[in-house]
């Protein structure tokens, strides 16, 4: 027979193993978060609503220093004495604040820096997220068209790094045939 003393001894350890336990998947399982959290630090923080470009388009007046995170490709860079202004063509963005290319652009938007940005650093056809607020609108001339354009005041930015494809050696286990062919579809670089 069991004493009384014993048997809640007995509670008491499996309650605190419990608990450790419990305590260490928690552990595990921030660390497993933080490990995931890999975006860049000046765009990590996304607005609380996610305003589209079409829809400041279509009422600009309401968006005026509306907090935005947009992405896309570098059309031009231009320095001038206030600052930069990078034209860039529009694209959604992942949840990584990447921009998705192989989505249809809505359009292009200016951001504009204070500081002095290197077209040389900052070329054509980089993908570029860039973290902000909404300025107001300006047109600009493209071609023989004039069109209006909003304008984001730069708080942070993030260029990303190009994909490239490569080509390796693929070996065909079942048949022991060499080829060269798709790997793997993307290395980053």
């Amino acid at each position: 027979m069991l004493k009384k003393g014993s048997y809640s001894l007995s509670i008491v350890q499996i309650t605190s193993i419990e608990e450790i336990i419990v305590k260490s998947l928690i552990i595990v399982s921030l660390l497993f978060l933080q490990a995931c959290s890999n975006l860049p630090a000046n765009i990590k923080n996304a607005p609380q609503v996610d305003t589209q470009l079409h829809h400041v388009l279509a009422n600009s007046h309401n968006f005026k220093n509306t907090p935005v995170r947009w992405g896309g490709k570098i059309i031009d860079v231009e320095n001038k004495v206030e600052g930069t202004q990078i034209q860039i063509l529009y694209y959604p963005l992942n949840h990584y604040g990447r921009p998705l290319l192989d989505k249809p652009s809505l359009g292009r938007f200016i951001s504009i820096s204070k500081q002095f940005l290197d077209p040389a650093i900052y070329p054509k056809d980089t993908e570029i997220t860039i973290a902000g607020s909404i300025n107001g609108m300006v047109e600009k001339v493209i071609g023989e068209q004039t069109i209006k354009v909003p304008v984001v005041t730069i708080d942070g930015h993030h260029i990303w790094p190009k994909y490239q494809q490569i080509y390796r050696p693929y070996y065909d286990y079942y048949n022991h045939n060499h080829y060269y062919g798709y790997r793997t579809p993307y290395v980053l670089f």
